[in-house]
């Protein structure tokens, strides 16, 4: 992923809400590369190179939807559309309203839809890997992300999940994935209350013909002093499939895949695919290049999971993560030293082994 250095351009259609197909034509005044977001920056295409005078089709699915966060509705009053490119585009646009399943998300920050600023960094830019789905499913799946910083299971539940309650159909799907906040909370703990709330967003599904999945929460890059990555948030993945197995849907073990992928790459190179910049640098949210990552680990398991509806939507062509080169001369790193700042920052019942950015989570 590149760099760019403009703001993006924007475009707007007013409609309400509902699933769109959106259809661009983008011409190039020269060869340039160009990335196209939707709504709250979810993905649609990245980096694609086009060449002076040539022109573009670009089609894609968008969900339009109103939401709630902790202390305010929102209203979406239609498509947004944002061209990234450093060099100069000239774009038409249109659109159709299409009768297609929507995928909708809850969750917290390493899920959610993240902005970026500009000049635009991949590095420095958090990112959800929610966001990364509409590039990875093809046209006949809407995504509509309301996964939020800082939510836990019983949030959701009481706020956050109203909009759910008005939109959800038949036909539709739900991705529940929750652990990183529940942690805080003594109430929320594994076997408890997560499992409790886990259980009445599969139980609500359900009842309206709505297939859920459960996914383990993505585990932290804290690597111990003989560069292991520690068992943090073990409990919750145990309990979100143990919860899978109590309703019999499907169960996306994204702590087991996160922590196979990471582990090898070892702290030096692990680190890079989380949100740093020169002054500090996070072991918890992923960048854009980790979310990208994470995106695809979840989509290939979808992919092999035979869910009829969805596993065939999966744009298997695009899950191509490239080879990652480790340096063989990187220090032997451990962040295990972080666990010491816990005590200064007052997250009372967090365990001992949970790494400082947990608290901007």
């Amino acid at each position: 992923m590149i760099r760019y250095e403009k703001e993006p351009q924007e475009i707007k259609m007013a409609v309400p809400n509902g699933n769109y197909e959106v259809t661009l034509g983008i011409t190039a005044h020269a060869n340039t590369v160009y990335t196209v977001y939707s709504q709250n920056r979810r993905f649609v295409a990245v980096d694609k190179e086009i060449s002076a005078g040539e022109t573009q089709k670009l089609t894609f699915v968008v969900n339009v939807c109103d939401y709630i966060r902790r202390d305010a509705s929102y209203s979406v009053d239609g498509i947004q559309i944002f061209i990234v490119c450093d060099g100069e585009l000239s774009v038409v646009s249109e659109y159709v309203s299409v009768q297609v399943p929507t995928l909708y998300i809850i969750g917290d920050s390493t899920v959610t839809d993240q902005p970026a600023e500009y000049p635009y960094d991949p590095e420095k830019t958090y990112c959800g890997w929610g966001q990364v789905l509409p590039m990875l499913l093809d046209n006949q799946i809407a995504v509509s992300n309301h996964a939020e910083s800082g939510a836990t299971s019983k949030e959701v539940f009481q706020v956050h999940f109203e909009t759910l309650r008005r939109k959800l159909r038949p036909g539709d799907y739900l991705i529940i994935e929750f652990g990183h906040n529940d942690q805080k909370e003594s109430e929320l703990d594994a076997f408890g209350g997560y499992s409790r709330y886990l259980r009445y967003f599969v139980d609500y599904a359900k009842v309206h013909a709505v297939r859920s999945i459960i996914n383990a929460p993505i585990n932290r890059i804290i690597f111990d002093d003989n560069g292991k990555i520690l068992n943090l948030l073990g409990d919750y993945r145990n309990a979100a499939k143990e919860v899978s197995e109590w309703g019999h849907i499907p169960f996306i073990d994204l702590w087991t895949a996160t922590t196979d992928f990471f582990e090898p790459l070892g702290l030096y190179t692990a680190k890079k695919y989380f949100r740093h910049d020169a002054e500090s640098q996070d072991y918890t949210h992923t960048n854009d290049l980790g979310g990208v990552i994470i995106a695809k680990l979840w989509a290939d398991r979808i992919a092999n999971a035979g869910i009829k509806g969805l596993s065939e939507h999966v744009l298997t062509d695009r899950l191509a993560i490239g080879e990652i080169k480790v340096d063989p001369e990187a220090p032997k790193e451990s962040n295990a030293h972080e666990f010491a700042r816990l005590k200064s920052i007052g997250l009372g019942t967090v365990p001992a082994d949970l790494d400082a950015d947990i608290s901007h989570i």
